[in-house]
């Protein structure tokens, strides 16, 4: 026992040590005894019989021992353990200093010089750096599953047997996964990693993939793989914000490709020209227009005098037509076709 671990001192502790080996002891001359006395009962025998006196009914070997065993209060399995012991180490054979069951696990060896060698030859306890028997080593030495793990193969094999209730091995993966370093492990397995995928949910996944496309490069990749498939396509345009900004997109996108291709490909610098020369005649097309309609009506105006609030209309509207005359002459001598606030609202009849 280490001192963070204890919480006596290192003398009270042998002390203790000390007198509970008396009582190992003890417990170890009564369970031999009950052994002696349950073979004296039914001594073993190769063909599973029992000695009985002439006369006397014979007791099948389990009849007799459980009762033997109720009578002492122990059940049939104790008792049989007990007995076993007794034939498989003679008294001349146990040893002091070892307890019961280190010798009832060795009695597991069947020739009878390597069960008298191995005990005689304990092991080295590596925890302690001592050799001694224990459970565990006595479970180890005759190739028997020890009571505490301590190869990984040995640990995995009894969390297998604590996590066979699927709700307890379900907390345990969640737990363990929790860490970067597991977690990793687990994912370089093909196996596990398919069926963890198979296992998740909609949502799940949802998660996962937002989780891996925070690179805006490596989302566009996906989306763009993705939409490839008609039926996630169809699910995507049916989201009206989806579709929205993929329509967005393709406009902005059309939009800088003409730019592209009017300012660095040759056609597209020759399409740019025609559309100055259209934009131009466009622009001489409305004031011809402008100027034949009101060539067209204002003589119907001859002979008629109009009101103060009919003479307000066409007054508002000649100046919207100078702020546009004034736009028109700018443009053409700049190039410039911004107005300021003031000229941008007489237009919009503001």
């Amino acid at each position: 026992m280490r001192d963070g671990d204890r919480h006596v001192t290192r003398e009270r502790y042998e002390q203790i040590i000390a007198s509970d080996r008396e009582l190992v002891g003890q417990m170890q001359r009564i369970q031999f005894t009950i052994g002696d006395h349950a073979l004296e009962i039914e001594p073993m025998q190769s063909d599973g019989g029992a000695h009985h006196a002439p006369g006397e009914e014979p007791f099948g070997v389990n009849v007799s021992l459980q009762i033997y065993a109720d009578d002492l209060g122990l059940s049939l399995s104790t008792v049989r353990s007990y007995r076993f012991a007794a034939h498989r180490w003679p008294a001349g054979r146990r040893r002091h200093g070892v307890s019961h069951k280190v010798h009832y696990i060795l009695a597991g060896i069947v020739e009878d010089a390597d069960r008298f060698e191995a005990i005689d030859a304990p092991p080295l306890d590596e925890r302690v750096q001592i050799r001694r028997w224990t459970t565990d080593l006595a479970k180890k030495y005759v190739g028997q599953r020890p009571d505490r793990p301590e190869t990984p193969a040995q640990k995995v094999a009894a969390i297998h047997r604590l996590a066979d209730d699927e709700e307890v091995a379900a907390k345990v993966a969640t737990d363990v996964l929790r860490r970067p370093g597991v977690a990793a492990k687990v994912v370089a397995d093909d196996t596990a990693r398919h069926l963890v995928n198979k296992a998740q949910t909609t949502q799940h996944k949802t998660e996962v993939v937002h989780d891996l496309i925070e690179d805006d490069a490596v989302a566009a990749q996906v989306a763009s793989d993705v939409l490839r498939r008609p039926e996630v396509a169809s699910r995507v345009v049916a989201d009206d914000t989806a579709r929205h900004a993929v329509n967005r997109a393709q406009t902005d996108r059309s939009r800088q490709q003409a730019g592209a291709f009017r300012r660095q490909t040759p056609a597209g610098r020759t399409v740019r020209r025609i559309e100055r020369t259209q934009e131009f005649l466009d622009l001489v097309g409305a004031c011809h227009h402008f100027v034949a309609a009101c060539a067209k009506t204002v003589p119907q105006l001859c002979g008629r005098t109009l009101s103060g609030d009919e003479r307000a209309v066409p007054a508002q509207n000649v100046a919207r037509c100078r702020a546009t005359l004034d736009w028109i002459e700018t443009a053409a001598e700049t190039g410039e076709v911004d107005m300021d606030d003031g000229l941008a609202r007489l237009p919009r009849g503001e």
